[in-house]
């Protein structure tokens, strides 16, 4: 005779054993029960949540106490008895123990496989290192890759404490024979040393690349700094991804309660092959929404056969395009010059208007849903424009686009965003805690600064937004980001912008409704309501009674996607992977 209490049970789940089905169970809290053998194999097509809040975020029933799930998708949200009545006699139970039910997180702006492969490099961010000097040292401590390089992720000026990024000459010092490449943090440029860029046959005499530039200073002499995409990726690449670093990125985020992330940076077919394999598997404990790159080679051929490569867990629905780079790395593009910063914002713009107008016509015709990156002003009216022109041009408004971080957005063009209809928008307030005091200071000033990650405007004008982390910009952290939403600060304590902080349930909205809503999935996920699937995360507190100083300090019980655990920690500590 063994004893299996509801902890135990809860184990046998998460590990993808068979549990014990709990046959006319009266919905209390499961005492400890005698099972034999055969009770443990005992199951039940249909499960039940209780004893506990359940934030379904569907306006028309805001809470609940019960859930029953059968097939991966929710038969019914309600009470107690009425979710018993719908179950029948033979379910599971499982006891929330007083703890918070809401739906699954959605990250609407992610390069999943990308940051599953700088978390496989060394790390010498400002998230871990707070100045450039310790940077170095630990840059120095490294070996060459297998391919003679030495890489790291990422640096950013505006975060360290000198405010800037390493030198060519301080490069050449620490590796003079060794080719060396790091990523600045936003993705949008790198620092190389000179045996980099004589590796990569680059020359005083060589063009910069469309989109990007090689640096020089005054005399004519490289600074070491790679401007913009085109450019690190004329010199080197980030290390390939593996099946292994796909699986554990996809753990990595289901452990911080999202059930469907992105990868919007898709720039060849060998990425649909390895998420295809990655998502075949059914354990796999995330859905993927894919974009490709409008860029990438063979790019039209590549989009009519991606639907090929979709599985249960994996979709194509966007393509994206970047309208420009990124504002602390010194590309964003703005009507207005940066404040206090030596970077020319008209050449932030990443093509010609007439270039965006026909990618955007393309990805409609070849029905996609356009994923457009816009930071400053300028950009933002590059991608507005673009839309209608597509719009105009194919006859079809009923296709979906989202705009991406939209740091700065003018009041007109929220207008502008509201009248056109069938557009939403994703914003990375992260930018308010981690750059929101050099925005301030340096790069957009006092008023541009307060402005950015406008929610509030967004949600007054009626138009769908959600949050996004871009990692790995940022760390894919969703109450960290509600928190940002919520509060407005800065790193060092500041507020900034009070008048666009938004509700505990609009940030929470913003990662569940809305962002659903944002990506066309409001059928499907967002939540928690009959038909949908049963993607929901169990948290210990309730984010929308908390202070909101508290909501980023929030745990994770337990992340559920299509009725199956992806992620669980006990009391214990016990967190099955």
């Amino acid at each position: 005779m063994e004893i299996i209490t509801y902890k135990t049970c809860i184990r046998y789940l998460a590990m993808g054993m068979l549990v014990l089905t709990i046959n006319g169970c009266d919905g209390k809290p499961p005492e400890q029960r005698a099972v034999n053998d055969a009770d443990k194999v005992r199951t039940s097509e249909v499960q039940i949540y209780a004893n506990g809040e359940i934030l379904t975020m569907n306006p028309k029933q805001p809470n609940a106490t019960a859930m029953a799930v059968k097939d991966g998708k929710i038969l019914v949200v309600g009470d107690l008895q009425t979710v018993k009545k719908a179950a029948g006699d033979s379910y599971e139970y499982y006891d929330l123990e007083g703890h918070t039910m809401v739906p699954g997180f959605i990250e609407t702006h992610d390069h999943m496989m990308q940051h599953g492969a700088t978390m496989q490099m060394p790390d010498i961010t400002p998230f871990t290192h707070s100045t450039l000097k310790q940077a170095l040292q630990t840059l120095k401590t490294l070996k060459p890759d297998k391919n003679g390089w030495i890489k790291a992720w990422a640096v950013d000026q505006t975060l360290y404490k000198e405010k800037r990024g390493p030198t060519l000459q301080e490069l050449d010092e620490l590796f003079p024979d060794t080719p060396v490449l790091i990523w600045h943090l936003s993705g949008h440029g790198a620092y190389a040393n000179s045996k980099a860029l004589q590796v990569a046959g680059i020359t005083k005499k060589t063009p910069s690349p469309k989109g990007g530039e090689f640096v020089k200073d005054k005399n004519g002499e490289f600074t070491g700094y790679l401007k913009g995409m085109p450019a690190w990726m004329a010199v080197s690449s980030i290390p390939a991804v593996s099946l292994d670093v796909v699986v554990n990125s996809g753990k990595f985020r289901a452990s911080k309660g999202f059930t469907t992330v992105s990868e919007l940076a898709i720039m060849h077919g060998n990425m649909l092959k390895l998420l295809e394999e990655a998502t075949s598997d059914k354990t796999f404990p995330v859905r993927i929404m894919g974009g490709l790159f409008v860029t990438m080679p063979g790019f039209e051929e590549t989009a009519k056969q991606a639907r090929n490569f979709e599985t249960d867990l994996f979709k194509v629905k966007f393509v994206k395009t970047w309208t420009d780079g990124s504002t602390q790395g010194g590309t964003g593009y703005f009507t207005e010059p940066y404040y206090k910063a030596d970077y020319d914002t008209k050449k932030g713009a990443r093509g010609s208007q007439q270039e965006f107008n026909q990618q955007v016509t393309k990805m409609l015709e070849l029905g996609f849903a356009p994923a457009i990156h816009a930071n400053g002003d300028g950009a933002m009216d590059l991608a507005l424009n673009a839309i209608e022109y597509a719009r105009k041009k194919t006859g079809n408004s009923k296709i979906r686009p989202h705009l991406i971080h939209c740091q700065y957005v003018r009041p007109d063009q929220f207008d502008r965003i509201s009248k056109m209809g069938n557009i939403g928008m994703t914003f990375m307030t992260s930018h308010v805690y981690f750059w929101g005091d050099m925005h301030r200071d340096v790069l957009l000033g006092p008023e541009r600064a307060a402005n950015i990650s406008s929610l509030k405007t967004a949600i007054e004008k009626g138009i769908p937004y959600a949050i996004h982390n871009d990692a790995p910009v940022s760390p894919p952290d969703a109450l960290h980001s509600m928190w940002v939403a919520v509060n407005r600060l800065t790193s060092s304590g500041k507020v900034l912008g009070p008048e666009q902080r938004i509700s505990a349930e609009q940030a929470l909205a913003a990662y569940t409704r809305e962002a659903a809503v944002v990506f066309g999935m409001e059928d499907e996920v967002g939540t928690l309501e009959p038909g949908k699937y049963a993607d929901f995360v169990v948290l210990a507190e309730n984010p929308l009674q908390v202070d909101t100083d508290h909501i980023r300090d929030i745990k994770i019980i337990a992340t559920v996607m299509g009725g199956r655990v992806t992620h669980l920690v006990l009391e214990d500590g016990y967190s099955p992977q």
